[in-house]
């Protein structure tokens, strides 16, 4: 949809010009899917820009799906910003994987079976390597069942304001 050729809008028109942007026309995806002369060479470009970024950066697209009962450490943040940082820990833990939530965090548990209240985002874990290659069931180490474990996965927890 081209623009129109006027000096203002009324808020009604700019509202329904974006909005016509904004709609898939069914007639441009069939276009896209039959994949004749132009957008042919589009489609096939993309693709191939894709490959190439994968290859690029395949040493650092990393993607972590811990599972429980897993080993992980946690990225401190907060030091990021500190000017001792030197000196303060980087990463804290080990700490145990309780389960992946709907969104992608993570619930830990700390060694003491005492489970965090907080959610960890995937990027801030890094996995944990021990020496001897054990794992352990979340339900023995935090004492919580399945059911116990939705309730907690399922709470909307507010983020502390630091």
């Amino acid at each position: 949809v081209v623009l129109p050729d006027q000096d203002s809008f009324s808020t009604t028109d700019l509202v329904a010009w974006c909005a016509r942007q904004l709609q898939k026309c069914q007639e441009d995806l069939n276009n896209i899917k039959e994949n004749t002369g132009l957008d042919k060479k589009i489609l096939k470009a993309c693709y191939q820009s894709i490959r190439n970024f994968e290859k690029c950066y395949h040493r650092s697209i990393v993607d972590f799906n811990f599972m429980p009962g897993t080993y992980v450490l946690v990225c401190n943040s907060k030091v990021e910003y500190e000017l001792s940082r030197k000196t303060k820990p980087r990463y804290l833990g080990p700490m145990i994987v309780v389960r992946r939530t709907k969104g992608g965090s993570y619930i830990l548990s700390e060694l003491d079976s005492s489970v965090s209240k907080l959610r960890c985002a995937a990027f801030c874990l890094l996995a944990y390597l021990p020496r001897t290659e054990t794992k352990i069931s979340v339900t023995s180490i935090t004492g919580l069942d399945d059911e116990a474990l939705n309730t907690l996965a399922a709470e909307d927890i507010e983020e502390p304001d630091d």
